[in-house]
């Protein structure tokens, strides 16, 4: 018999392997495309977060500040009730806290999850009412949605905080 004949059945075992390559192929290229749509990760979104106010300039740095929002995040600060909303009402609450003489906010750590993230953060900054710099600990939560911040929490306490 000649060797060069082959059995039928090797042909079909050999069009199942190949099929079920291909099918493979095709659920990860799509698992991927419906996972990666252009959005930041939150891990990304808090590292751009923490950069901006490790890098701020007081004077000019809100307006860089704003990409990181979604047009109608929110952002509140729990210890006094403040709460802006969108991102107009936002620059104007990131404003008023970079108007703080000498203020700079140190971040500490964070902590990310799924859709979530928490900042650890020093604030220092000089108090007009009490003639000195005061410094005050904190954390703010940051919830992300799209690749954007959604809701922007501040927790601290306001009778130590410079601003």
């Amino acid at each position: 018999m000649d060797d060069r004949v082959r059995n039928p059945r090797s042909r079909k075992w050999l069009f199942i392997l190949l099929a079920l390559l291909v099918a493979a192929v095709v659920v990860f290229v799509a698992g991927m495309w419906f996972a990666d749509r252009g959005e930041r990760s939150v891990a990304a979104v808090t590292e751009s977060y923490a950069e901006a106010y490790e890098g701020i300039d007081t004077t000019k740095d809100a307006p860089g500040l704003l990409p990181l929002y979604a047009p109608d995040a929110v952002l509140h600060y729990a210890a006094t009730g403040r709460t802006h909303t969108g991102t107009g009402e936002i620059e104007a609450g990131l404003n008023a806290l970079l108007a703080t003489p000498d203020f700079d906010l140190t971040i500490e750590r964070t902590l990310v999850g799924d859709d979530w993230a928490l900042v650890y953060w020093t604030a220092d900054g000089m108090r007009p009412d009490l003639d000195r710099v005061a410094q005050v600990v904190g954390v703010t939560s940051l919830e992300v949605e799209k690749g954007k911040i959604a809701k922007e929490t501040w927790y601290y306490d306001p009778a130590k905080a410079p601003f």
